[in-house]
């Protein structure tokens, strides 16, 4: 049997509307054991900003040529460009594409009529109702998407077809949201206007804004005036008065367009567009007697408030050990452990490697409001990878998950994880999360991006607070370490060394004839005669030495008494160094030498100071026997 990977491109604009579409996808995939389905969804806006094309840019993670086919909600990507890149990539890609709702250049349309629905709402309204006053708010008219015009122009056919006179009717452009119905209700008492026969709406949202304000000031609906909308949401239906709006199954739409999608492909279907049906549901807003349901409602508010009290109680245990992570390997655990919340079986938490592996986003090499070639996967939930595997796996971005995990899911939604402009990466879920309906998906994926920016910032505060931790017990001339570095690390190197080998080594060291170095050749190469004498210093010793510029031109060291000759080390190390010939001097040490052993009852601070002796003895028979 042939399979069928197919790639499903939308955004949560309308959460209702895309929770009901997902359902329609899931059970044609149920029952298409053959149908392989990745879906990729963003809350993205209609506006154009970083921030929404970051949320967009997940549609970029589809190679459309590893797919055999596009299904679009086209009505639901509400910016033009995105669409136009849409377009343009069917076309580069040559796979059969179907659109909901919308046409799009090069793809299969499949959808309602909304001119026909809009009028048929509107010719209801004038004929049962008796209506002669009609305001209309629009939704968008001029992004390119054909709905907002559409449903215009069935309210403007009805008007003429049913002889309404052109000074009866007012078009008020707005924008699909559910404060537009709210303020032209506001606006228009206080006006002081005088009311309309009815407000058409062209969709539920601005239509059941309407109807909070008017009732909020004690008019009521339909006795003031009739509203109407479109889409038939569950609020819709749970609204009091109950809203007249015109039904259109969108799980069913989806289904049907997934149908067509696979007779493209085969070869099958010739149409270039397919009608869907739609429903008026005439009810109490427009004087119509049907209104809801009392059994259904009930059984929605119950299990909805049961759900909400659920989700809360899991969003407020996982909020607190999100903001706790350490680092990013926590956080991903704490995800795993939390993954029921976003409902279903497994949830795949993939970061841009430059994410996950550089916490300053300034050395980030690319534009961070995309993701990377490559991606870091922590496997949330019971089928995740192995325990034998590595705990993190790296793969490349275009595979969209390692392996063959995208072959055994045949169900899989992606989302976009960025905070404010910059991608973090993406999530993957196995199945439907009830909170989409309840338009708390959205809050699920923000609370995440700031949890895993905080993990992000916690870790750069880490590494800058590690660097000046390091500037603060280093001598910044020489890098070893300072007078600070000695208080907090020379008695425990001391004490260690004492522990192991029962003895230790102190070392006081000094440089010869360095005011007449400053004075002949000056400061600068005065500063690299110090650096030269420091590197001779680490050459000599060990791994495990304390070594710090004591002073000016002093140096102190510890050693493990097992080390050798450490004197005869340290010259020898200054004649590899004069053998360079890089430095108009040669340098020479003085070096004192104290052996601390089992039973001593001096303190460091006496054996330093007894070293220092000793050096200076040295260097002054030195200097009497050449004298």
């Amino acid at each position: 049997m042939r399979e069928y990977r197919i790639a499903f491109f939308t955004a949560d604009w309308n959460y209702e509307l895309v929770e009901s579409t997902l359902h329609g996808l899931k059970r044609f995939v149920d029952e298409h054991e053959n149908v392989h389905l990745c879906i990729f969804d963003c809350f993205g806006k209609d506006v154009d900003n970083a921030r929404n094309r970051s949320e967009y840019a997940v549609f970029d993670l589809a190679d459309l040529n590893r797919f055999d086919g596009l299904l679009i909600q086209g009505n639901q990507l509400v910016l033009r460009q995105v669409r136009e890149s849409i377009v343009r990539r069917v076309a580069e890609s040559g796979i059969p594409a179907v659109t909901i709702d919308c046409a799009l250049e090069g793809c299969v349309l499949v959808g309602i009529d909304n001119e026909r629905a809009q009028r048929e709402m509107t010719e209801h309204v004038i004929r049962r109702h008796g209506a002669r006053r009609l305001v209309y708010l629009t939704g968008i008219l001029d992004n390119g998407c054909p709905e907002g015009l559409q449903r215009r122009d069935g309210f403007m056919q009805a008007c003429r077809e049913n002889g309404i006179a052109p000074e009866d009717i007012e078009i008020i452009r707005c924008t699909w949201r559910t404060s537009d119905g709210a303020k032209v209700a506001r606006r228009w008492l206080s006006e002081g206007r005088a009311l309309p026969d009815a407000f058409i709406c062209a969709n539920d949202e601005m239509a059941l804004g309407m109807i909070g304000a008017f009732e909020e000031t004690g008019c009521h609906i339909p006795d003031s005036v009739i509203v109407t909308g479109f889409d038939n949401l569950t609020s819709a239906e749970l609204s009091s008065p109950r809203l007249s709006t015109v039904h259109r199954d969108y799980g069913g739409l989806n289904y049907a367009a997934m149908e067509v999608l696979l007779g493209l492909i085969d070869g099958t279907e010739r149409r270039r567009e397919i009608s869907y049906d739609h429903a008026l549901i005439c009810s109490e807003s427009c004087g119509c007697g049907e209104n809801a349901r009392p059994g259904y409602i009930r059984d929605k508010y119950f299990r909805q408030t049961q759900f909400l009290k659920n989700f809360y109680i899991q969003q407020d245990e996982m909020a607190g050990r999100l903001f706790e992570a350490s680092d990013l390997l926590e956080l991903m655990d704490i995800v795993e452990n939390n993954h029921s919340i976003f409902g279903c079986d497994n949830v795949y938490l993939c970061v841009n490697d430059y994410y996950f592996d550089n916490y300053d986003k300034r050395q980030w090499s690319h534009g961070s409001e995309f993701f990377g070639k490559n991606m870091i996967l922590a496997p949330c939930g019971r089928a995740g990878i192995g325990e034998d595997e590595a705990r993190v796996v790296r793969f490349p971005t275009s595979s969209l998950l390692p392996g063959d995990m995208l072959r055994k899911n045949r169900f899989l939604m992606f989302y976009p994880l960025h905070y404010n402009t910059y991608s973090i990466g993406y999530l993957v879920m196995d199945g439907i999360s009830e909170a989409a309906k309840l338009n708390l998906h959205e809050s699920i994926f923000n609370f995440l991006d700031i949890a895993i920016e905080n993990v992000r910032k916690k870790g750069l505060l880490r590494q800058l607070n590690s660097v000046l931790d390091d500037l603060y017990v280093h001598d910044a001339l020489t890098g070893l370490y300072n007078r600070f570095g000695y208080e907090r690390f020379g008695q425990e190197t001391f004490n260690r060394f004492m522990r192991q080998d029962g003895e230790a080594r102190i070392l006081f060291i000094d440089m010869d004839d360095m005011k007449s170095i400053n004075d002949r050749f000056g400061h600068e190469l005065g500063d690299a005669a110090i650096r030269a004498a420091a590197e001779c210093l680490r050459g000599a010793g060990g791994a495990e030495d304390f070594v710090m510029r004591y002073g000016g031109d002093e140096f102190l060291a510890i050693q493990p008494g097992s080390s050798g000759d450490a004197e005869g080390a340290i010259q020898s190390a200054v004649a590899r160094r004069n053998a360079q010939g890089d430095l108009p001097f040669e340098i020479a040490l003085s070096v004192g030498v104290i052996h601390a052993r089992d039973g001593e009852t001096r303190t460091l601070d006496e054996l330093v100071q007894a070293a220092d002796t000793r050096m200076y003895e040295r260097k002054k028979r030195r200097k009497a026997a050449r004298g």
